[in-house]
């Protein structure tokens, strides 16, 4: 029996050997060589295994003393298969755990994290008491007038302590290494929602992908059923050569369509699966009903980080009664206090604030106590001499001029601080841009979806309508196909606009600065259990294409 390679991927293996075969003939296991070759997806594994039991004649299977080991075989892989079918599927929460341990865009973010948090110890370290020992060991000669000349041994050992009593250079240096630790700090929150969205985008691509491949494949059905029934009309000799010819080039274009929807859902697969580096052809989908509707801002998410002349206040002291139309105002105030790129700039601004005010420090005096301690041993022909000494002092040291360095300094870090007062201001003014676009985005992304919905109504009425006039006389078939394509349209825009409404939602509270893993769980909560109904119309077609 032989039957030719369907397209895509393939899988051909021994039903004795693997359990993922899909499937070779029971046959074949006896050691006849008749191999059948299908399109390898979980969703086919069942009617693999039922086509190749179909192969055994019914005397041999049922008879357990003359094959028991190739009964037990085919049952075994039935069971996993059984079991299997919705095993490898993802939803979002599995796919930002893999992302979370298998990104190494992620992984190299921590490190720099981590490695950036030391810089608070490193500036402080100007401030805090320093300690050194020192030894030395040496030959020395020497000549003289009484004891004439000599050779002998020396050895030193001492200890230096400094303790800045006064170095404003070094205090404000110390304060600029905490704002840009709290920066630190906001930019590691700031790139933590920026994966939240990364990985979310992602996975909301593969969703989109195979939504786009099954309304293709429906479409193409449906074209393909419209196409055979113009056929048969044609051949009864009801209309003429040109609507079969029409019909052809209709089916023609979405034989394309669904080639290319087939291609983008392979790369969002693709992309997945390096995101989380490993695989797995099934992920959740969307329920079909999920809630869609403005975000409710909430007023008890407002800090006090930010100065109260910088926020604009409130409309309302409870927030469950802040009015619709006060909405956009409550979120860019939620967003002015709590967004980490204007959190991340307000400290630049210090940071920035305080180097200018060490360099501008840089001119005055400088006052340290040190303590120091000496032990030398001589050895000499006149004997054994040792000597001990010890100094407590205060040392203070006045800069008078060092080629203009010192001034230069501390113009460049002024410059620098106007700079970043003016990157400060421009950041809080985008993010007010932004806040406000992106919840009428949403709003418009809400009525979108309402509209969208109502529309593929409107398209099966209207393609119903097409239908009975068709039959009637009185209406085309390329109305009927305009009305088909108007119809799958609708239905993929719909999703399409589903889609946009979590991302933009995502978006909405990243920008406000409350997105947070909660986020991710509430959106995978409106995930549906997995199901292999589209994957497996999608390879029925291709086996009638075999």
């Amino acid at each position: 029996m032989n039957i030719k390679k369907a397209p895509g991927k393939l899988s051909t293996l021994h039903i004795a050997t693997k359990v993922r075969a899909c499937p070779v003939s029971a046959a074949s296991a006896l050691g006849t060589k008749r191999f059948i070759i299908f399109p390898y997806t979980p969703g086919t594994r069942l009617k693999c295994i039922i086509l190749a039991l179909s192969f055994l004649h019914p005397s041999r299977f049922f008879n357990l003393k003359i094959y028991p080991k190739m009964f037990c075989i085919t049952l075994l892989v039935f069971m996993c298969n059984l079991l299997s079918i919705n095993a490898n599927a993802r939803d979002l929460l599995t796919v930002l755990q893999q992302a979370l341990e298998n990104d190494p865009q992620w992984a190299a973010k921590i490190h720099d994290y981590k490695s950036s948090k030391e810089i608070v110890k490193k500036t402080s370290s100007g401030i805090k008491p320093t300690v050194s020992l020192n030894a030395q060991s040496s030959q020395d000669s020497y000549e003289s007038d009484v004891f004439g000349e000599d050779d002998y041994n020396s050895t030193r050992f001492g200890a230096t302590l400094v303790q800045p009593v006064l170095r404003l250079e070094r205090w404000h240096t110390y304060r600029k290494g905490k704002a840009v630790d709290k920066q630190i700090d906001a930019d590691y929150r700031f790139e933590e929602q920026e994966f939240y969205l990364r990985v979310t985008r992602v996975y909301l691509d593969v969703l989109r992908a195979e939504e786009n491949l099954k309304f293709r494949l429906a479409e193409k059905s449906a074209i393909k059923r419209q196409l055979a029934q113009t056929e048969q009309r044609f051949k009864a000799g009801i209309i003429a050569d040109t609507d079969v010819q029409e019909a052809r080039a209709a089916f023609d274009i979405s034989s394309v369509q669904y080639i290319i929807a087939r291609q983008d859902q392979d790369l969002a697969l693709e992309n997945l699966n390096t995101l989380t580096w490993s695989y797995s052809s099934n992920v959740t989908p969307l329920k079909v009903e999920i809630p869609i509707v403005v975000p409710v801002p909430e007023k008890a998410e407002i800090s006090n980080e930010e100065p109260a002349a910088e926020i604009s206040e409130m409309p309302n002291e409870n927030p469950e009664e802040i009015p619709e139309s006060d909405y956009m105002q409550a979120w860019t105030d939620i967003a002015l206090a709590k967004n980490f790129q204007i959190i991340s700039t307000r400290f630049a601004k210090k940071a920035a604030q305080k180097e200018y005010k060490a360099k501008r420090a840089a001119h005055y005096p400088t006052l340290d106590f040190v303590g120091n301690y000496q032990d030398t041993d001589r050895f000499v022909q006149t004997g054994e001499g040792e000597l001990q000494s010890s100094s407590i002092s205060l040392k203070l040291d006045v800069p008078l001029y060092k080629g203009g360095e010192v001034g230069a300094s501390r113009r460049q870090a002024q410059q620098l601080y106007l700079q970043s007062s003016k990157e400060y201001v421009f950041i809080k003014r985008e993010t007010i841009q932004n806040t406000r676009n992106l919840y009428r985005v949403v709003e418009t992304d809400v009525a979108r979806v309402l509209a969208q919905k109502q529309s593929i109504r409107s398209a099966e009425a209207a393609l119903t309508g097409t239908e009975a006039g068709y039959k009637a006389g009185t209406r085309t078939l390329v109305d009927v196909l305009l009305g088909q394509q108007a119809l799958y349209g609708a239905k993929r825009d719909y999703a399409n606009a589903r889609f946009d409404y979590i991302f933009d939602l995502l978006l909405l509270k990243q920008i406000a600065g409350v997105l947070s893993k909660d986020d991710i769980l509430e959106i995978n909560n409106w995930l549906d259990s997995p199901t292999q109904v589209d994957k497996e119309e999608s390879q029925e077609e291709d086996l009638e294409e075999i």
